[in-house]
């Protein structure tokens, strides 16, 4: 299945943990998407990704580099409907996990998220490896705002 396969699906997602997220893949190098639950919930951003095609039986990983300088890579088995993923929060991302929360089309937002990867050196990363089970897919951006796709990342 081609990358294109997996444009424009809506994923609602629970890691093992209980950490709720939602992605929206709106383009080949653009994803959006919101945390619900655990300590990032109450983030709404949007990255230019990387999409490429793991194994032909539905099998994608998708990365990215957020503006916190938080690098996210996750493996999309839609067959299992599960995701394997590291997050690798910056220092600053994850000690001021509430200072990550907000949208990032609201400048004061993004503004405070570039400040927090000037804490910490690139080492000082916390990593998380966590799974999740897939809850939904469907076509579409659901209930999270659509964006430009010009719109700036990093």
């Amino acid at each position: 299945m081609p990358v294109s396969a997996i444009i424009n699906k809506h994923l609602e997602y629970t890691y093992d943990n209980g950490w709720t997220y939602e992605f929206w893949l709106k383009s080949p190098k653009r994803i959006v998407y919101s945390i619900s639950g655990g300590p990032m919930a109450g983030r709404h951003n949007y990255q230019t990704c990387h999409i490429q095609e793991v194994r032909a039986d539905e099998v994608f990983q998708i990365s990215w580099l957020e503006e916190t300088g938080t690098i996210v890579s996750l493996v999309l088995d839609i067959v299992q409907k599960r995701i394997s993923t590291i997050i690798a929060f910056s220092k600053g991302h994850w000690e001021n996990s509430h200072d990550a929360h907000g949208d990032k089309r609201n400048p004061k937002d993004f503004e405070r998220w570039r400040e927090l990867a000037k804490i910490g050196i690139q080492t000082d990363r916390y990593l998380i490896i966590e799974q999740a089970t897939v809850d939904k897919i469907y076509e579409g951006r659901g209930n999270l705002e659509d964006i430009d796709e010009n719109a700036p990342t990093v």
